[in-house]
């Protein structure tokens, strides 16, 4: 368990770095991909801004939903808390969340927005593997 909450606050401490490494810079890498801060005080694809207390709020939520399932899905669970105490970091700290990477064909997104979304991946597959097991216990109970 230790080794997951490590992973937690190594990915965490990668996405704090990296936003402060890139905080008010706009650098070209290639014509599709960049680095261009921006602050953002919605959710996703920079959606209802301006409610930036009520995201504090449910990212609370979400910290305590994965802090209770943590023992169960522990990898998938730490990129999920990395992202989530990311941005909500962000949020108490300076109101809004700090984005930097473009990718052409996407909105300016940040670590922690990737760590959400690999966590929600892995536990998304965990999910669909934990079913399949039940069904194929299930079959075999007939």
């Amino acid at each position: 368990m230790k080794k997951y909450i490590f992973l937690t606050f190594f990915f965490l401490l990668l996405d704090q770095g990296s936003k402060f490494l890139f905080q008010y810079k706009n650098i070209d890498i290639l014509p599709f991909f960049s680095f261009r801060y921006a602050e953002n005080t919605g959710v996703a694809f920079s959606l209802f801004q301006g409610y930036n207390l009520l995201f504090i709020f449910v990212s609370l939520f979400a910290l305590g939903m994965i802090f209770f399932y943590f023992k169960h899905y522990p990898f998938a669970l730490s990129f999920l808390c990395a992202g989530v105490l990311g941005n909500l970091l962000d949020r108490i700290v300076f109101g809004f969340v700090r984005d930097f990477i473009s990718v052409s064909i996407w909105p300016i997104f940040n670590l922690a927005d990737t760590w959400n979304c690999i966590g929600v991946v892995l536990l998304l597959y965990a999910f669909w593997k934990e079913e399949n097991i039940n069904k194929a216990h299930g079959s075999k109970e007939r």
